[in-house]
């Protein structure tokens, strides 16, 4: 359904006068609480009706009718090719179009090299939510592990229903392209369930008053044998209420399989643990401080993790950043645990998209001042050799993707912002395969990837990514600014993904606009010291070098503040909206979508309680001074003249909770600022997707394009 028809029919009473709607409305208190549940009825009138006073204002914006039809034309290209996962003799992808926005899982079976063969539809999500009436949403980001080795006949898939947290397991059955009767299934809640063997999963789940951690994650793990009722699946661990969460994992295959648990008491601090198929638990011996989010990959029966410091393993020390590898198995003789690699000075791994396995082998992502290259680590008697597979370049993005501890083969991804992605087939020693590449949205020929430094409040150097034309029109450039800075998230360029707004993004280039994106610290661009570098107390700095680039591109001439946007997703829509109100001189348009900012209450908010580790605990003075200096809602000030902000959010968001895009946007109506507020009611925390939600994202461009293009540039 398109965006527009879901906003509430009742709330087009509201804007009859769009340019009067989306004037300050009064102040109704200091701290507007009663916005924070998601479904209140009076905080579902006010969102409904902002929403459709902020539509209405947008649609009449000037370009909105040529962006629309731009937009449409770009969908009408083709979507990016999907991900495509290996496994075994098949092979899975998960397709979207413009005539399929929920998408389609697809199998094809694989030749005698390899390649997947024709594609046939397995499942159309589209109609799964005609026939159950039910607006489910097919969670396919972990394809590799939703099968069960080695015939990968059987998966485990993820329904939920208006795209939160919240999902419905199914079993279902590739060769028969349908559900299994009376399979594995769980009933709506927060869950995850790992296949241990055909007639067995390692599940946890919050149905029915099971155990939550405090962000409301499943507390309890169980053993489910089919048949059996889920309620009286047997426990073999639980973890403490006051755990962030509790993520599952299964290595090896038969007999051999193992479940892996991994206790996150922190994004930071982790405990990791083997399960066999009887129920014994047993603690690996690895130290708790690891790299988010602890398990980097699975190769054969070993778990591989990065060490976030300094440690000792089994009376040996490592540095921070090392690769080790822990084997599952008990009955194993000698040292369990393993060192991969450690990084050289300046070279730096990247995140759990950057690692997998196949072979028994282990292919990861280095990166040296921002340029990748690809390593490929072979076990032996004396060790882990690790030696280069493949080299990238300025503005490339390399990736690797197996098909889970038991996979044959890699996947190698290259892509930058104009050069389309490509997937090729990586086996040690032959040439890479192309098993599929992205239509071309836009001739990248006239534009130039640039990697360059600013240098922060603190002295600090900042590296970031310019994407620019390579002859640049006269005057000021107009530029789009985006980013991250938290959980050691990194940020790369990629072909019109969901960091630059996909699709959409090809219109702000067709109108000679720059990208920037700053590696900030908190992300993990330059490993977890990096990350550690903003957390809590130190979170300002993330926007100190954010500024700091900003300012650069400003005191050089390239631009000029008015003609700067600057976008942000999660925790980048907090770091959008707290540049927005820390430095509204600096910036001609802010666009905060599904964000944090109320600190101070974000323990009271879909997960916040599991976030206090990276932003501080407001109960504790120090830290509570700290989040008060920059969180966003507590900033909007009167008398100061603000940029344009374009606010957010979905309904169904059980992530961070449509309370704190409501009450920025409360606050910023409240001072007399220029704010447009769009409350999706679905999505779940994601509600970027040119697909799904075409209009929403033709609002977001025309609102970009009128602030920050001059009339004579708003259309082509």
């Amino acid at each position: 359904m398109p965006f527009s028809q879901r906003i509430h029919p009742g709330a087009r009473v509201l804007a009859l006068s769009a340019l009067a709607a989306v004037a300050p409305a009064m102040a109704q208190t200091a701290d507007p609480q009663w916005l924070e549940p998601p479904h209140d009825a009076r905080a579902l009138d006010w969102a409904r009706g902002k929403t459709a006073a902020s539509e209405a204002a947008i649609r009449a914006m000037p370009a909105y009718a040529q962006v629309k039809a731009e937009l449409a034309g770009a969908l009408a290209t083709g979507a990016a090719e999907p991900d495509i996962t290996l496994m075994g003799p098949r092979a899975l992808r998960f397709f979207r179009d413009a005539a399929h926005p929920y998408g389609l899982l697809q199998l094809a079976q694989r030749d005698a090299d390899g390649m997947p063969g024709p594609w046939r539809t397995v499942l159309d999500v589209g109609q799964l939510r005609q026939a159950e009436g039910t607006p489910f949403e097919l969670q396919a980001y972990d394809l590799s592990s939703a099968c069960l080795a080695p015939a990968f006949a059987r998966c485990l898939l993820r329904l939920s229903p208006a795209g939160g947290d919240e999902v419905e397991i199914r079993e279902f059955d590739l060769d028969a392209a349908r559900f299994v009767d009376d399979g594995f299934r769980t009933p709506k809640a927060r869950a995850f369930a790992e296949w241990m063997g055909p007639d067995q999963v390692l599940v946890e789940h919050t149905a029915d008053g099971a155990p939550k951690t405090m962000a409301g994650w499943p507390a309890s793990v169980r053993l489910w044998q089919r048949g059996e009722p889920l309620a009286r699946a047997r426990e073999v661990y639980a973890a403490q209420p006051t755990d962030a969460i509790v993520q599952l994992f299964a290595v090896g295959e038969g007999a051999q399989r193992r479940g892996v648990i991994v206790r996150a008491i922190d994004y930071s601090t982790f405990e990791v643990f083997g399960v066999d198929q009887d129920g014994a638990v047993e603690q690996a011996p690895l130290p708790r401080t690891l790299k988010p989010m602890a398990v980097q990959a699975l190769v054969g029966g070993q778990v591989v993790v990065q060490l976030g410091v300094d440690a000792a393993v089994e009376g040996t020390a490592y540095p921070a950043e090392t690769l080790l590898a822990w084997n599952s198995d008990p009955a194993t003789s000698g040292a369990r645990v393993t060192r991969i690699y450690t990084p050289a000075d300046g070279d730096y791994l990247g995140g759990r998209s950057d690692i997998a396995s196949a072979q028994g082998k282990l292919a990861f992502v280095v990166n040296r001042l921002l340029v990748p290259r690809v390593l490929l680590a072979t076990p032996g008697e004396s060790g882990w050799r690790v030696d280069e597979a493949i080299a990238g370049g300025p503005g490339d993005t390399l990736s690797v993707r197996g098909g889970g501890s038991s996979a044959d083969d890699l996947i190698v991804t290259r892509e930058g912002f104009v050069a389309p992605r490509r997937q090729s087939l990586y086996r040690p020693g032959q040439p890479l395969r192309l098993l599929a590449e992205d239509r071309s949205l836009f001739d990248g020929a006239g534009y130039i990837t640039e990697i360059r430094t600013a240098t922060s409040r603190d002295g600090t150097t900042v590296d970031y990514w310019l994407l620019r034309p390579k002859t640049l029109a006269p005057g000021p450039q107009p530029l789009f600014m985006t980013g991250y800075g938290a959980f050691g998230i990194s940020y790369r360029p990629g072909y019109f993904d969901h960091t630059v707004g996909g699709p959409a993004f090809k219109l702000w280039l067709d109108r000679g606009g720059s990208l920037a994106i700053p590696a900030v610290r908190g992300g993990g661009e330059r490993g977890e010291a990096w990350h550690q570098a903003a957390i809590r107390t130190q979170r300002q700095r993330s926007y100190d070098d954010f500024i700091a680039v900003a300012e650069q591109l400003v005191s050089s001439g390239y631009t000029v503040p008015a003609k700067i946007g600057v976008f942000g997703m999660s925790n980048g829509g907090l770091l959008s909206a707290t540049l927005g109100t820390q430095r509204p001189d600096l910036f001609g348009a802010v666009v905060s979508d599904v964000p944090l900012t109320d600190l101070i209450r974000m323990r009271h908010m879909g997960m916040g309680a599991a976030w206090i580790n990276e932003y501080g605990d407001p109960d504790k003075p120090d830290e509570a001074a700290a989040m008060l200096a920059y969180s966003p809602m507590q900033n909007v000030r009167d008398g100061v003249r603000y940029p344009p902000f374009l606010v957010t959010i979905s309904t169904e968001d059980n992530r961070v909770g449509p309370g704190h895009a409501r009450k920025l946007a409360a606050r910023l109506y409240d001072v007399g600022a220029p704010v447009y507020f769009l409350e999706d009611e679905e999505g779940g925390h994601g509600v970027s997707d040119a697909f799904r939600n075409p209009d929403l994202m033709a609002l977001r461009m025309t609102f970009l394009i009128d602030a920050l293009l001059p009339a004579a540039n708003a259309t082509r």
